[in-house]
């Protein structure tokens, strides 16, 4: 014989998917911030292999990165130095996510490559 849904098993479903749509959604707020760190994280590293030594034009190219990933990274806020021949690239910027606003967290990162 078949079974069909009554009334308390379509609610159950219906809150099953709601819930896990709900898990998603969080999932993807929360990891949003994170993958762009690791994004302009690597896209930086990538970029100071090439081997370039002029130092604007570094900062420029991180500066791009990170409008294109859609980091609010101020100028002041991003230091490029020399050390011989070693290049380092220290940045430091924010993040909020916000749930509709009920709740908002506050993302602090702080990026420090050099090659």
């Amino acid at each position: 014989m078949r079974k069909t849904f009554n009334d308390k098993g379509l609610i159950r479903g219906i809150l099953l998917i709601a819930l896990v749509l709900v898990i998603v959604f969080i999932l993807v707020s929360f990891g949003t911030p994170y993958y762009r760190y690791y994004t302009l994280g690597s896209h930086t590293r990538d970029f100071l292999k090439s081997e370039i030594g002029n130092l604007e034009m570094i900062k420029e190219r991180v500066m791009l990165d990170a409008k294109d990933l859609g980091i609010s990274l101020n100028e002041k806020n991003l230091e490029v130095t020399q050390d011989k021949k070693i290049i380092k690239v220290k940045a430091k910027w924010s993040e909020t996510v916000d749930f509709w606003g009920y709740y908002q967290k506050t993302f602090h990162f702080e990026m420090s490559e050099e090659y």
